[in-house]
């Protein structure tokens, strides 16, 4: 699934190209992908058609392309979709359900999975996607995080992929963040140190910017605007990793299943103990050796 700097790289992209094109017509909009929209597919072309494209914003995981008709086209791209700018004369690819003609160029949404959406919005957007703090905006902080999570009995891997706390993150950074800030994902949320959330923040921002860097994770779906794939797959320390060697130990990484998701983690550097409990029963053991 396109995460948060998948989708910030689209909206670079797109904000310093889309700016000004007015959209001819809707050549096609697949009504299935209309999703939790406060208005219905029909009114949806007729706001888009004529108008013209004033920015590219992001929210989370959203994209909202801002209109000259005091609107905005929300999209997800889900599991698998691609938001791309063609020439027009390319062929089209199958599963395009969303074709925006901007005359000698066409914006396309692809999705052969059809998990995504397209909707209309009106500001305040924030009120209608019910969104957490931005990793990457300036209110993210340790201290933020660690209010956000305090009382939390969830695994804080599972807390992370909960987008009203905080958006944007999903699977593949959230188990790198927790990598980079040494913390096991069945970790209790609300018993995270003070400390310890402070260094996971710092790793969540450090994690997104080392992927924006290298413009995205691509696996099998995922291509920015222009159609390329991103290249930070090739930086990735746990995740995909299994039974690989972790970068920093040697020991192998190991992948469980929390709330659903896959998690991947070393054993060695992230202990599912915290660090001090973990010494007590080192020193424990000796002692029983003894």
């Amino acid at each position: 699934m396109p995460e948060l700097p998948e989708v910030e790289t689209i909206r670079r992209y797109l904000n310093a190209s889309l700016p000004h094109w007015q959209v001819q017509a809707v050549v096609h909009l697949d009504e299935r992908m209309v999703k939790h929209s406060p208005v219905g597919p029909e009114e949806i072309r007729d706001r888009l058609t004529g108008a013209t494209f004033t920015r590219v914003e992001r929210m989370g995981k959203f994209l909202l392309l801002s209109m000259s008709t005091n609107g905005a086209l929300l999209l997800h791209l889900g599991m698998s979709g691609r938001l791309v700018l063609e020439d027009s004369v390319v062929p089209r690819q199958r599963h395009t359900h969303l074709v925006l003609d901007l005359g000698s160029r066409e914006l396309r949404l692809v999705d052969p999975r059809r998990f995504g959406r397209i909707a209309w919005a009106t500001r305040p957007y924030s009120q209608s996607l019910h969104l957490g703090v931005d990793p990457l905006s300036r209110r993210f902080s340790g201290q933020v995080l660690y209010q956000l999570l305090a009382g939390r009995t969830t695994a804080i891997k599972t807390a992370l992929l909960n987008q009203q706390l905080v958006a944007g993150i999903g699977n593949i950074y959230a188990d790198e963040a927790l990598y980079a800030a040494r913390i096991h994902p069945a970790r209790v949320a609300g018993h995270l140190t003070r400390e310890e959330v402070d260094r996971l923040a710092r790793a969540i921002r450090k994690v997104l910017r080392v992927s924006l860097a290298h413009r995205g994770t691509s696996f099998s779906d995922y291509v920015d605007a222009l159609g390329h794939p991103g290249a930070n797959q090739y930086y990735l320390n746990v995740y995909g990793r299994e039974q690989l060697a972790c970068r920093r130990c040697k020991n192998l990484i190991q992948r469980e299943v929390l709330g659903g998701r896959s998690s991947h983690f070393c054993p060695r550097c992230q202990p599912q103990l915290p660090p001090a409990v973990t010494t007590m029963v080192e020193q424990g053991a000796r002692h029983a050796e003894i």
